[in-house]
């Protein structure tokens, strides 16, 4: 996982991938206020960005979650955001497998998840295989507006 912030992103050129970079890059010239929710290409299917309005809920109301094929950058809008985070854990049960169809899998809660807040203005990457639990709320359940950028682990240069 990698924190950071968009006012900040000059300053990590060197030292982000590049292909993260260029997608932060872009999503920081994105007119926001008026944009409508929605995936949008950046570069095709493996790079792509969705804006979208999601509800905000307790731990226990949602499942930690990893990806075998897409990294994410979640980029929280309209207010804070707490997000859970653990390394990847094999064996850890898989309570739903939708990797075929949405490159998406649900886990038992794993041990040591660590919680943090983002706040607008800050971004969160989680490569492949790290388990992320986003739209986590801070205090009271309610509703954001994010973004999500995919990008897949072929332009990441990951070791196999």
């Amino acid at each position: 996982m990698i924190l950071g912030r968009l006012s900040d992103l000059a300053s990590h050129e060197k030292i982000l991938p590049p292909v993260v970079f260029r997608a932060l890059k872009t999503i920081a010239s994105i007119d926001l206020k008026s944009a409508a929710t929605g995936r949008f290409p950046i570069e095709g299917e493996k790079l792509y960005y969705m804006l979208e309005d999601r509800p905000l809920r307790t731990e226990k109301e949602h499942r930690a979650e990893a990806h075998l094929l897409y990294a994410d950058i979640h980029l929280p809008l309209s207010s804070s955001e707490r997000f859970g985070f653990a390394l990847p854990q094999p064996g850890l049960p898989i309570v739903e497998d939708l990797t075929e169809s949405r490159d998406l899998a649900f886990y038992a809660d794993p041990a040591n998840e660590a919680f943090l807040i983002a706040d607008p203005g800050s971004y969160l990457l989680f490569l492949p295989g790290e388990l992320h639990r986003p739209c986590l709320a801070v205090t009271e359940p309610g509703s954001i507006r994010k973004i999500v950028v995919k990008i897949h682990a072929d332009l990441l240069d990951l070791p196999k």
